[in-house]
């Protein structure tokens, strides 16, 4: 699964989990500025939890074993698949809710403008003309002047100027920018309608703690309770039920014990970090018996592998390597064979780039099999992981987990350079003197064939003279080698 969709979904499952904690142990206390705190860092954890790059220290998992394959090419995405789809998709929906949130900003916009504006005690109240429920936003307070009794309007500004100081507008427009995010999850409603409530709860008590009747404010809100809505993303005089607000008014205050639920916090998280954290990889040459004596797990168990068959797959893999250099072989033979047939330069060209491929494949599996066991191991197991880079490679769309993963595949590749030098080095006398006569002959006769076709192609007298001289040197170590070679057909090896 694509990179962007695990986190979004693991930011979606944190949001949903704290508020669920939220409506479990916190939604019913009456200490509000605590619950807002908790309401808004459970945001904040829901971002940063998923984006923690920590190892479990309990999930563990194997790497992947496959079959040993020499390094060749990175295997290409698909242009167009399930990831493609699953991000169109969300691209359009993010997009219709930023489209949404991007309309409401601009409409009040012109609220502001089209409506004359007065500042009091550093707020600025708006006087709209039209029938709707107050609300601030920032530090404006929007009303109808016009129709609200002076009384009222002092208690009206008192509730809008608690969420004003108290900077609740920051609180929505982050929350409106987690609707954006997370439009798919269903939680992010309720969490956008409780932290309002919260506000509101905050409000009423910071009137009351002001001095005005709480009967008469109550009333209030019951008359200011049939307006309508302005704006969508505003703290509105209304915004929570009625008889919510007034039973909250009315509560009696939660115990200091109750303060204590908000570290429900800590542990919440960290059961989340553990959750979402990345499986330790198991060791695959890590020994797999646990436990000691008759209490352990022996190598007679289910799963684990004793040495007889560890041998036995590396003896498998053996034969399987000599198979295939037996049939790289075979290919050898009839490329060389089509060459010599074929008068075509174009083709010609084709089929020595196809046989110089097969060598170097050749290469690769002469090393393998001619390499210490401690050699043979490292390079299956380098193998193996490429392999896996490869793989997770093709379906990685992030470009700084991409070079990571490049510079991995580098540094492997570099590995399994090494390690065929060295074998080479360490196994170059178990080769036959005739052998080495054979792959040195035919190198020069591909030589010999290239200098002929360039000789066929030029006109130029100076680059004609250097090529003859070319060629008459590849001709005279031919010569040798064949003198060499005569010497061992007494023995009975002969140059084909």
């Amino acid at each position: 699964m694509p990179n962007w969709i695990h986190f979004v979904l693991e930011s979606s499952a944190c949001l949903m989990l704290f508020y669920l904690g939220y409506l479990l142990f916190l939604r019913k206390e009456t200490y509000f500025r605590l619950n807002r705190f908790y309401l808004v860092l459970s945001i904040v954890f829901s971002f940063i939890i998923p984006a923690l790059k920590i190892t479990s220290p309990v999930v563990t998992k194997k790497a992947v074993i496959g079959p040993p394959l020499s390094p060749m090419s990175i295997p290409a995405a698909n242009t167009w698949g399930l990831e493609e789809t699953l991000l169109l998709i969300y691209v359009l929906g993010a997009g219709l809710f930023l489209a949404r949130f991007i309309f409401h900003m601009v409409k009040l916009f012109f609220v502001i403008k089209k409506h004359s504006v007065q500042r009091v005690n550093g707020m600025k109240i708006v006087s709209v003309d039209k029938e709707f429920s107050p609300f601030s936003f920032l530090n404006y307070i929007f009303i109808n002047s016009h129709k609200t009794p002076e009384n009222n309007m002092r208690r009206i500004i008192a509730h809008e100027s608690i969420h004003i100081k108290q900077h609740h507008t920051l609180d929505i427009l982050i929350v409106e920018l987690v609707t954006i995010v997370q439009w798919f999850n269903p939680f992010v409603w309720p969490y956008k309608k409780s932290l309002q409530e919260t506000h509101e709860y905050l409000a009423d008590c910071g009137v009351i703690a002001q001095g005005f009747n709480p009967a008469k404010y109550q009333l209030l809100m019951f008359e200011q309770h049939v307006g309508l809505k302005l704006f969508e993303f505003a703290n509105n005089f209304k915004q929570s039920q009625i008889k919510r607000r007034i039973t909250m008014m009315s509560k009696i205050r939660s115990g200091s014990a109750a303060k204590l639920k908000l570290l429900l916090v800590l542990p919440l998280a960290s059961l989340l970090v553990i959750a979402f954290a990345e499986p330790r990889i198991a060791d695959p040459q890590a020994d797999d018996t646990l436990g000691g004596g008759s209490a352990g797990i022996k190598a007679t168990d289910p799963g684990v592998v004793n040495t007889s068959q560890e041998e036995e797959v590396k003896e498998k893999k053996k034969e399987e390597a000599e198979k295939e250099l037996k049939m790289l072989y075979e290919k050898e033979k009839a490329l060389r064979k089509e060459i010599t047939g074929t008068e075509d330069p174009d083709k010609k060209e084709e089929l020595n780039s196809a046989l110089k491929e097969i060598q170097e494949k050749q290469k690769i599996m002469e090393q393998y099999l001619k390499s210490d066991t401690k050699l043979k191991e490292e390079y299956t197991l380098l193998s193996e992981k490429a392999d896996d880079i490869k793989s997770k490679l093709a379906n990685v769309k992030d470009a700084e987990e991409k070079n990571e993963l490049k510079a991995a595949l580098e540094e492997v590749l570099v590995r399994q350079e090494k390690i065929k030098a060295k074998a080479a080095e360490a196994d170059v006398s178990s080769e036959s003197t005739l052998d080495k006569l054979k792959k040195e002959y035919i190198l020069l006769s591909e030589k010999e064939a290239k200098i002929k076709e360039k000789l066929a192609h030029t006109e130029d007298p100076e680059i004609k003279a250097q090529l003859k001289a070319d060629l008459n040197e590849v001709r005279e170590k031919m010569q040798m080698i064949k003198a060499k070679a005569a010497k061992l057909e007494k023995e009975g090896d002969k140059i084909k």
